[in-house]
């Protein structure tokens, strides 16, 4: 009687490279997704940055309507929190060069926050120009 060998199963090297095929498949798709995360992180600081920029342009025009002769040239530094991160600020308004029929309308007006992310300095500038004085009721 003849025994016949039969192909059942797998041996041990071709378990080995699925294995191996499965580990290096796996540690891409995390360091993917690690990417990906830090994206949507970097995204949120930016946006938060702008719309925090943003409420500074506000908070200085309805300053402004308050302000007798209107608004002059100043710089403003602090530092504002949102959402557990601190954002540092520098808020300069200047004075229209030219042309100098502008210089009584408005002054030009630029902000600078910036924040610490992933070991570095990241900013976002904004710049406008806002009105000097308030408009006559």
């Amino acid at each position: 009687m003849r025994k016949t060998k039969s192909a059942r199963g797998f041996t041990l090297v071709e378990l080995m490279i699925g294995v191996l095929i499965l580990g290096v498949g796996s540690a891409l798709i995390v360091n993917t997704y690690m990417l990906a995360l830090r994206g949507v992180n970097s995204a949120q600081n930016n946006i938060e940055a702008a719309i925090l920029a943003r409420e500074k342009f506000d908070e200085l025009e309805l300053s402004s309507l308050g302000v007798s002769g209107g608004l002059s040239s100043f710089v403003d530094e602090g530092s504002v929190k949102s959402q557990g991160k601190k954002y540092n600020y520098t808020l300069n308004v200047t004075a229209i060069a030219h042309p100098e029929d502008l210089n009584e309308l408005l002054v030009q007006a630029c902000i600078t926050l910036s924040w610490q992310e992933q070991n570095k300095i990241k900013n976002v500038t904004l710049s406008s120009y806002l009105p000097k004085k308030a408009e006559p009721a």
